[in-house]
């Protein structure tokens, strides 16, 4: 997917960046600036602490990026050299977001984000914009929409947020400002070049009055957006209007890449391919593992196509990723601190293809059977002053291949490293502890698969190694999976 795209989730992208996105529920609380921190009363160092909001975010893990758009009907995925589908392209005859829903929760995702506006400059929603051609002065109507497509008369964007509250899924949308091929619109400036077929003439001024006039509708008529993405950045001149619009209408949104425009930024890791770094920390503003040391909690998002060759659109001769390729997807995103958010591609007709329904389905089976339920131990330790965790296996040994850790973060990110220990059945010193699994960020979540392969204990041990502060520890369990 071309990263020239803003989704509605308050998770801003910095200047050409790439990404935003926005958040909301609480319309009317208060905005405060990003970038909190405290000192650690233990060893004085710097510790990002989170918004309630950002915690909320980071702990629904699975989400979805819904690619429906004018593209839909292209063989490119997107729009390219110019290039303005005829609206008459866009007749999802079938069209059932009950159905995309459906999808969501048989995978599990607890938030998505629509896209509102790509890169065509076609709007999912009806608009009342006018506005000047030039040079000649004539007011025209933003007509390039679903409302002069043969499906006039939905609101798509409205039917998407109704069947998505129904379920109780978080809503955003995706809304591209720095192109718009309809407008002759490239890297967010109005072109000087030969328009071809379809295009208009516009000003700068007038393209960015149409995209605060679309940003104010989009925030206002659909009520709180949990995120919001500008993928591709904006322009300078848009910069401070649209920090504005974002804190008068949607101030809790999560922003995508939003340091600096939002109180709740979360940041890219870079790639698009569903594989965070190892480690990936909770804060830092770069697009990668982000920093340990950095007094800026910005939690990551992992977006990445369930279609192959990263291909973000339904397409014709599309093929999927396999199953093995998508679990490894999910234990390096949501297992290594990282939201993953997995395209969603209905097709040609409105609805979400079986094969492609199927797949989302079985991603999601794995998760639950994996991850639903754990091996509960007989006895649970917790060693005074120490950062050692053990859960103990009685009345029989157990076979575990996994390990599962949730740090509590709501006053910062502060382990730097652990240990996951054994102790063995099968060995002549039953006392004898194993090392099993290590790493630094923990996060939201860590899933350690051991790589020695499924092991008979009695005993498992984690051990906070280094940490900035005193850590609480939200979650340690142990699972055996298929």
């Amino acid at each position: 997917m071309m990263k020239i795209t803003f989704l509605v989730v308050l998770l801003f992208v910095l200047k050409n960046d790439g990404r935003l996105t926005r958040y909301q529920r609480q319309r009317h609380r208060s905005f405060q600036s990003s970038g909190k921190f405290r000192i650690s009363p233990t060893t004085g160092v710097r510790i990002a602490l989170p918004t309630p909001e950002q915690l909320i975010w980071q702990s629904q893990e699975l989400g979805v990026l819904i690619h429906f758009n004018m593209a839909t009907y292209l063989s490119d995925d997107g729009c390219t050299d110019q290039i303005v589908p005829n609206i008459s392209l866009f007749n999802p005859y079938l069209l059932n977001t009950n159905n995309w829903v459906q999808t969501m929760v048989d995978f599990g995702a607890k938030y998505a984000v629509l896209v509102a506006k790509h890169a065509c400059g076609f709007l999912m929603a009806p608009s009342d914009i006018k506005f000047p051609l030039s040079p000649s002065g004539e007011i025209i109507s933003y007509n390039y929409t679903v409302d002069y497509s043969p499906v006039q008369g939905i609101d798509i964007l409205q039917d998407f947020i109704q069947s998505c509250e129904e379920q109780q899924i978080r809503t955003g949308f995706y809304y591209t400002v720095v192109t718009n091929t309809w407008l002759n619109v490239d890297s967010g400036f109005v072109q000087n070049r030969t328009l071809k077929p379809g295009q208009i003439n516009i000003t700068q001024e007038t393209y960015d009055n149409i995209v605060l006039q679309q940003l104010r509708a989009l925030w206002t008529k659909y009520g709180a957006l949990d995120e919001i993405w500008f993928d591709g950045g904006y322009t300078q001149s848009l910069k401070e209007p649209i920090i504005a619009l974002l804190k008068e209408l949607q101030p809790q949104s999560i922003a995508f890449n939003g340091y600096g425009v939002s109180s709740n930024p979360a940041r890219w890791i870079g790639t698009e391919m569903g594989i965070a770094p190892d480690p990936n920390w909770s804060t830092g503003i770069t697009n990668d593992g982000g920093d340990p040391n950095s007094p800026i909690f910005c939690p990551a998002e992992c977006d990445t196509t369930l279609q192959e060759h990263d291909r973000w659109f339904w397409g014709v001769n599309a093929t999927l990723r396999s199953l093995e390729e998508l679990i490894q997807v999910y234990h390096e995103t949501v297992g290594r601190n990282c939201l993953l958010m997995l395209d969603l591609t209905p097709d040609r007709t409105g609805l979400i293809p079986p094969a492609y329904a199927r797949r989302y389905k079985q991603l999601g089976d794995f998760i639950r059977s994996c991850y639903g339920t754990s091996v509960e131990p007989t006895k649970r330790l917790t060693l005074d002053h120490s950062n050692i965790y053990i859960q103990l296996f009685d009345s029989s040994p157990v076979t575990i291949d996994r390990s599962v850790i949730q740090e509590d973060q709501t006053n910062g990110q502060v382990i730097r490293a652990y240990t996951v220990d054994v102790q063995i059945i099968n060995t002549t010193d039953t006392n004898q502890w194993f090392t099993v699994a290590q790493g630094t960020s923990i996060g939201n979540k860590k899933i350690d698969v051991w790589q020695g392969g499924p092991q008979l204990i009695n005993a498992v041990r984690l051990t906070i190694t280094k940490s900035v502060d005193q850590p609480v520890i939200k979650s340690f369990t142990v699972h055996l999976c298929d």
